[in-house]
C-alpha cells in the first residue's frame, strides 16, 4: 500500500477484510473506509455483484477469484486479481511484482527514549512461539512485555506489561522502545517495518518468504523451537544490537 501511495500520491483506499487489523494502514497511507469482509454488502462479493460502486481500481489478493469476478461484474473497470502467496521469493517482493512495482523506501519512525526492550511471547499459532520468554525475561535488566489475547496466560507478573492496546498504540510503543523480540507473527513484522531493532525467532516458518522486513531486523532459526537456548537468543540480541550501533548495549 506504501508503494501505491508513493506511486499514486493522490489516492485514498477503502479497504476490506478484517477491520481490527487493517485500522494499522491508517498510520502508513491515506485512508478513506475500512469495512470487514464479514458483513453485508461486502460479505455478499463471494456470490454475487454489488450496486453502486463507485472505484477506479480494485486489487484483489484471493486464491478464489470470486470477489474479483463478482466486482467487475458490479461496474468497476480494472481490477486485478493475483494469488497472495508466491512459490519462491519474499512475498512483500511477490505482491510488490504483481502491481509492476519496486519496493519502497522503508519507514525509520525509531526514535528510542529508553533502555526498555519489548517482548512479544505470541504468535497466531503456538507451533511458532518459543517456549522460553520468562527466563529470557529474566536475564534482560528493562524488560516490558507486550501481551495480547493469546498470552494472557502467562505468569510473568514481576515485569511491566502492555495489555489492551490497538495496533496503532503498539506501534507507538514500539517506536520508542530500544529493541523488540518476538516470535513469528504479524507485531514482529510492524515493530520491523517501522526500522526498530528487531529480532524475529522462527521455527516452521520459512524466512525467505515469510521474514520481516525493515532497516534494523535479524532473524534467528531453529526447526525445534524448544532446542533453542534462552544463552544463544541472548547472544543474538547483542549481536543486534552491536550490528545496530546503539549507543548502551541493554543485556550487559
Amino acid at each position: 500500500m506504501e508503494a501505491l501511495q508513493e506511486s499514486q500520491p493522490g489516492a485514498e483506499f477503502t479497504l476490506v477484510g478484517y477491520p481490527s487489523t487493517l485500522e494499522i494502514a491508517r498510520d502508513f497511507v491515506r485512508v478513506s473506509a475500512i469495512h470487514s469482509i464479514e458483513v453485508e454488502p461486502w460479505r455478499l462479493l463471494f456470490h454475487q455483484p454489488l450496486q453502486n460502486l463507485e472505484f477506479d481500481r480494485a486489487i484483489v489478493w484471493m486464491k478464489d477469484a470470486s470477489v474479483a469476478e463478482n466486482l467487475r461484474r458490479s461496474g468497476l473497470k480494472e481490477v486485478l486479481h493475483a494469488n497472495p502467496f508466491p512459490e519462491t521469493g519474499h512475498v512483500a517482493a511477490h505482491l510488490l511484482t504483481t502491481l509492476g512495482l519496486n519496493m519502497p523506501p522503508l519507514p525509520d519512525r525509531w526514535h528510542p527514549e529508553s533502555q526498555r526492550i519489548i517482548l512479544h511471547p505470541g504468535s497466531g499459532s503456538p507451533r511458532k512461539c518459543w517456549p522460553y520468554f520468562r527466563q529470557f525475561a529474566e536475564r534482560l535488566p528493562a524488560p516490558t512485555l507486550l501481551i495480547g489475547p493469546a498470552e494472557e496466560h502467562l505468569e510473568c507478573d514481576r515485569y511491566p506489561k502492555l495489555e489492551g492496546l490497538s495496533l496503532s498504540q503498539v506501534a507507538k510503543e514500539l517506536a520508542v522502545s530500544a529493541a523488540f523480540i518476538g516470535n513469528d507473527s504479524g507485531i514482529t513484522h510492524l515493530a520491523a517495518h517501522l526500522g526498530v531493532p528487531t529480532l524475529a525467532i522462527f521455527g516452521p516458518t520459512d524466512p525467505e518468504m515469510w521474514g520481516p522486513v525493515g532497516r534494523r531486523v535479524r532473524v534467528t532459526r531453529s526447526a525445534d523451537l524448544a532446542a533453542l537456548a534462552v544463552d544463544d537468543v541472548l547472544q543474538e540480541l547483542r549481536n543486534c544490537m552491536r550490528m545496530f550501533r546503539l549507543a548502551k548495549n541493554p543485556t550487559d
